[in-house]
């Protein structure tokens, strides 16, 4: 497993690039919206990360999810240090928040 996905934001100012989360600390991934993903990580300061972007649609429309490419790079690449999470087509990034 990787040590980090990284999650490329496209929002403005420091809001935008590349975004590291640990993955030793995540505990689940939940699509909370359409236009939102919450990452629940193991407690400490942080307790989530919330991931917002653009729509995924319903129901059969919106599979592949940002959910599923972010459970997809956690369990990826085998004792790589650093998986990209790979957005479906057409999704963007536009914020992560840390909670």
């Amino acid at each position: 497993m990787a040590s980090f996905i990284s999650i490329h934001s496209s929002g403005a100012a420091l809001d935008g690039g590349d975004i590291l989360i640990g993955v030793s600390s995540v505990l689940g991934v939940d699509a909370a919206s359409s236009t939102s993903t919450v990452i629940k990580m193991n407690g400490g300061v942080i307790d989530e990360c919330t991931v917002t972007h653009t729509s995924t649609g319903v129901g059969a429309a919106a599979m592949p999810s940002v959910r599923d490419a972010i459970i997809y790079a956690l369990t990826a690449n085998p004792g790589g240090v650093n998986a990209k999470v790979h957005l479906p087509a057409g999704i963007t990034v536009s914020n992560v928040v840390w909670s």
